[in-house]
């Protein structure tokens, strides 16, 4: 069985920052922004057809649908981060299972960014574990796999 708990910790920590004022000006402009996207996601209401729930916020409609049919690889993220922001996880993965992830990982972020702003210690992450090409692959297929999802479903 693997060690998720040993994993987290070899591959993220907390440190003293070099410039503590800088680390807490960037932690709270990433709290406000996080924020502000939660906020945003509680302001409009899911929409029952699963995706279009950014059209409340005057955008139009997804051009993907208009012209073939079928959801973009984005279609139903705004409705997932609507469904999230009310703790209906199980709804925003069943809508956009990658919008659902990127939520969660938003609301993580969020925390973090606040915990810097507290104790103003920032978080350090071992690039040789977690290597950013792999996480943006990892982002890349988690993305493609959500969208084969939304074309079965739909």
């Amino acid at each position: 069985m693997v060690n998720v708990v040993g994993f987290v910790r070899s591959a993220v920590w907390r440190v003293d920052p070099e410039r503590p004022r800088r680390a807490r000006m960037i932690a709270l402009a990433i709290f406000a922004l996080g924020t502000a996207a939660f906020a945003v996601a509680a302001f409009v209401q899911p929409s029952p057809h699963r995706i279009g729930t950014h059209t409340q916020l005057g955008f139009p409609p997804c051009t993907a649908i208009l012209l073939t049919g079928h959801p973009c690889p984005s279609c139903g993220m705004t409705t997932a981060f609507a469904w999230t922001v009310r703790g209906r996880i199980d709804r925003a993965f069943v809508v956009q299972p990658a919008g659902a992830l990127l939520a969660l990982g938003t609301f993580v972020t969020i925390l973090a960014a606040f915990s810097t702003l507290v104790t103003g210690k920032t978080w350090r992450v071992n690039w040789v574990l977690l290597p950013p090409h792999r996480l943006a692959a990892a982002a890349v297929m988690m993305l493609l796999a959500a969208w084969i999802y939304k074309l079965i479903r739909t």
